[in-house]
């Protein structure tokens, strides 16, 4: 039940635009060779040897469009025109924003077998805001989203063909969250309810009362992969990423508005469970010429784990709302991307690249939600970068999603019907510098 204005997909809390094979290509599970592999493929941390430092500053602008349907009852709470189509006036965020920072750093030991590297990362760091007093007001109203990411990893190349890695990572997630609290509250733990089973708190909070909530947690997650180089040209990534069931806890509190019986503010504490699902990623990257490489990826989320959301709450609230119970019955995502590398021979030291991908939802009609939105989307990618000295490289990429329109009729777990339809967009400006202390005695690709 937590408010989100996010461009969500289906990394659910990680947004995968880091280094300029991703961000460019579509294609850096089979041939990481930079460090932001220490968060794609670890193994591939293999393929920078010497002492390195790496830096990614990307910046996400979001653009979204929601038409919300009415509901049975709906007018008592919103007063707004509905259109010949049967949607109330269309809405779009207020502010939408989102950040993608990356540091890592990594040393071959003085060896041509081990490499170690330690990043910083946030794969969410997304904010964003609707007008208080819009249409999708009690489901959406301001957010914030931090999920980062301090992870140390290790690759180990037992064979020349061959190079397996681990890596370990403690994940920060925190979200604050307002919007509007609907004041007919459904108490059941399971299933829907009718019109008749909702508790109406109207007469005693009215419908101008504020949900805030906010929530944090520290998790431990593990990566596993290889790199698999059977002969020269060709190269094969694989990576597991381990399950994490986060449970946010922090405070939650309903303060009534101008039109409550009086002026009240009933506190609590809240804990939520969101998972981060089993992930297995597949990518082969092949060198078609010395100048032109092709390569794909794929990656599974086994989203079929998230069955739903559940907020417990404890404290003075809990006596008028103990929990929120949210179903999501929710499916496996498929992520899938691909693209071509080109290394003019004129132009020594540049790579150009060019990408695509398409995104599954994980999320049914039944229980979709404006709070939680997610779409299929496809997307393109672009960039270039130039390798100026055997110490400096540098790069600049761009990706552009089509979030695919989205309309659902059968909502049906959501207080209040979460019926609407929408599409948006999402764009990436990614710049990289990578700094190599020691220098490698040959450049990679």
């Amino acid at each position: 039940m937590l408010a989100s204005t996010r461009p969500s997909h289906a990394a659910g809390f990680a947004v995968l635009e880091y280094g300029a094979r991703r961000t460019a290509m579509g294609a850096v599970i089979g041939r990481p060779d930079d460090l932001s592999a220490i968060y794609h493929n670890p193994a591939g941390l293999i393929l920078s040897p010497g002492t390195n430092i790496f830096l990614n500053a990307g910046v996400a602008v979001p653009t979204s469009d929601y038409q919300l349907r009415p509901w049975d009852g709906s007018s008592r709470f919103i007063n707004a025109p509905i259109d010949q189509n049967g949607y109330y006036p269309r809405a779009v965020p207020t502010r939408a924003f989102g950040i993608l920072p990356m540091i890592v750093a990594s040393t071959d030991f003085g060896t041509d077998k081990l490499v170690g590297g330690v990043g910083i990362y946030f794969p969410q760091a997304t904010g964003g805001a609707f007008d208080p007093q819009g249409v999708t007001r009690f489901h959406l109203y301001d957010a914030l989203i931090l999920s980062g990411s301090l992870t140390a990893a290790l690759a180990y190349r037992p064979h020349p063909m061959i190079t397996l890695s681990a890596a370990g990572s403690l994940l920060y997630v925190r979200i604050t969250a307002m919007r509007k609290f609907f004041p007919l509250v459904c108490l059941k733990d399971d299933g829907p309810c009718s019109s008749s089973e909702r508790v109406d708190l109207s007469g005693l909070i009215g419908g101008d009362s504020i949900l805030d909530i906010a929530g944090d947690e520290w998790q431990g997650r593990g990566t596993f992969s290889l790199l698999f180089q059977p002969f020269k040209r060709l190269t094969i990534g694989a990576v597991l990423m381990t399950r994490v069931n986060v449970q946010l806890e922090g405070d939650i509190s309903v303060r009534t508005g101008s039109d409550a019986l009086r002026s009240i503010e009933l506190t609590g504490q809240q804990s939520t469970g969101i998972i981060f699902p089993w992930v297995f990623q597949f990518g082969i990257n092949l060198d078609i010429t010395d100048w032109l490489e092709i390569g794909a990826e794929t990656r599974w989320f086994l989203y079929r784990q998230f069955v739903e959301q559940r907020t417990e709450i404890t404290g003075p609230l809990a006596s008028i709302l103990p929990r929120l119970v949210t179903q999501k019955g929710y499916h496996d995502s498929i992520h899938t991307s691909g693209g071509i590398r080109v290394s003019p021979p004129q132009l020594p030291g540049l790579d150009i690249m060019l990408g695509f991908h398409y995104d599954r939802t994980p999320a049914p009609d039944e229980t979709v939600s404006i709070e939680q939105p997610t779409f299929n989307h496809v997307g393109m990618r672009a960039g270039f970068r130039y390798r100026l000295t055997n110490r400096w490289r540098l790069s600049l990429t761009y990706v552009h999603y089509n979030l695919l329109e989205r309309g659902t009729d059968h909502s049906v777990h959501q207080n209040p019907p979460s019926n609407f339809r929408a599409a948006g967009t999402n764009n990436f400006v990614t710049a990289v510098a990578e700094f190599a202390l020691t220098p490698p005695q040959e450049s990679a690709h």
